[in-house]
């Protein structure tokens, strides 16, 4: 049986803003300025639009903030490639999680013990659903000030940790 994600597997949306506001203040330091939450990766990474219409990324897993597009029109076209999904919304660890059932509710997202950042890996095996609240906050205690490159962080889809 082949099994297909959808958009709403991948990602969160229609945050309320209320809860927009509290998570992302644990990012004060990292998003300044005024912002529009698109939606949230089901990691927890944000996906935020600018005033001038670019698009950025603040990254829970990789403690990373970058500009992904300059325009609404380039982020579209990005995130509509099978190629930004697994990079950006790791649809092929979503699929992994879906396929052993650990499938996050509303209100509710993938988090791991230990976390990446602290592991410098992504592992299936350690994943967990966890509130977004708490996620944030932890992941937002544990990066500071001090992002990890993105370079140190390693994907693995395997769900026996592998």
């Amino acid at each position: 049986m082949t099994q297909r994600l959808d958009w709403d597997d991948l990602v969160i949306q229609n945050l309320p803003e209320q809860d927009c506001r509290e998570w992302l203040s644990f990012w004060s330091g990292w998003v300044t300025g005024r912002v529009q939450p698109l939606y949230m990766s089901k990691f927890g990474d944000w996906f935020l639009r600018h005033p001038d219409g670019s698009t950025s990324e603040l990254s829970v897993l990789e403690g990373t903030h970058i500009k992904l597009a300059d325009t609404p029109e380039e982020f579209v076209a990005l995130m509509n490639t099978p190629e930004w999904q697994e990079d950006h919304l790791l649809s092929l660890v979503v699929f992994q999680l879906h396929k052993i059932g650990l499938v996050p509710p509303e209100g509710q997202c993938y988090g791991f013990a230990p976390p990446p950042v602290l592991s410098g890996r992504i592992e299936a095996a350690h994943a967990m659903i966890m509130p977004i609240g708490a996620w944030q906050s932890l992941c937002a205690q544990l990066l500071g000030s001090s992002p990890m490159p993105p370079q140190a962080l390693e994907v693995n889809l395997s769900p026996d940790g592998g």
